[in-house]
């Protein structure tokens, strides 16, 4: 079994008491204020799941590369009834593998594409809880870039094929633990059902937590961590995706997180199916 450094059970956060409540209302019209655009999202994921639409850039601290991340995941059409929504919406997104070279040069390495349509509900339970769930269908591919160095050999190279289509369910319980603090318990599982190539594991399991704390309005700091127990090649392995940061935006606002990132396991990256990754890394992401 694969030893992590970070466990999801060292979660320690120190209370601060602050008069905020992060339900809070929603603005009803501009004022002379500072103030954040709300998000319409019904599903939210963690800070730290993977395959999740995202935008901004990650540095690697012990490695010459980036991560950038370009996308939008949106709720279209919605129905309300009581205290329950549900809606349909879309996901386009990238995330690329990108090398660091002098004067500010970052050549693209590989790329991963997913699209798909999503489903959502939203039920409030009380004030201190939520529930929500969400079904995608996606599909994703992944290809080198200009800017890949091929290792030199005497046979002549064939470009990989790495594509599959996806069926990913989730679920995310919210509680109000205090009036400033907030836990997110987010369980998903994966399944494929078409892959190139045929030997991908088709079923594979996450479950993420994250807590998050507000000691201001337009502050919050957070602690959030997805384990993915996947089949790569006959071999079983749980892998850790830790993430902690400083969101600069209210609760259910377009924010500004500035983050330090862990992951260690099986590579996510298409290009680099059935390869073992391990790297830390420091970056900004805008929320949309």
């Amino acid at each position: 079994m694969q030893h992590f450094p970070l466990k999801i059970n060292i979660f320690i956060l120190l209370f601060i008491i602050s008069p905020h409540c992060i339900y809070s209302e929603q603005l009803n019209s501009f004022s002379d204020s500072l103030f954040f655009f709300n998000t319409n999202q019904v599903f939210i994921p963690t800070e730290s799941s993977i395959l999740e639409s995202k935008n901004g850039i990650t540095k690697y601290t012990d490695k010459k590369n980036l991560r950038l991340d370009i996308g939008v995941s949106m709720d279209i059409i919605g129905l309300k009834n009581k205290n329950r929504v549900y809606s349909m919406g879309a996901d386009f997104f990238t995330f690329s593998n990108l090398r660091s070279e002098s004067n500010f040069k970052f050549p693209v390495d590989a790329i991963d594409y997913m699209f798909g349509l999503n489903f959502n509900f939203r039920k409030i339970i009380s004030s201190e809880a939520g529930i929500s769930g969400r079904l995608r269908i996606s599909h994703i591919s992944s290809h080198f870039e200009d800017g890949h160095i091929y290792e030199r050999s005497d046979t002549i190279f064939t470009p990989i094929v790495f594509s599959k289509e996806y069926i990913d369910l989730a679920s995310s319980l919210d509680l109000n633990l205090k009036r400033n603090l907030i836990l997110k318990i987010m369980p998903a599982v994966n399944i494929i059902f078409h892959s190139i190539p045929e030997n991908i594991s088709v079923l594979s399991g996450q479950l993420g937590l994250q807590i998050r704390y507000f000691p201001f309005k337009k502050l919050s700091v957070y602690l959030s961590n997805d384990i993915y127990l996947s089949k790569v090649n006959s071999d079983t392995r749980l892998s850790e995706n830790f993430e902690a940061g400083i969101s600069i935006g209210e609760i259910n606002s377009r924010t500004i997180n500035l983050f330090y990132t862990y992951y260690d396991g099986h590579d996510y990256r298409g290009q680099y199916y059935g390869k073992y990754l391990n790297n830390n890394g420091i970056g900004a992401r805008i929320k949309f």
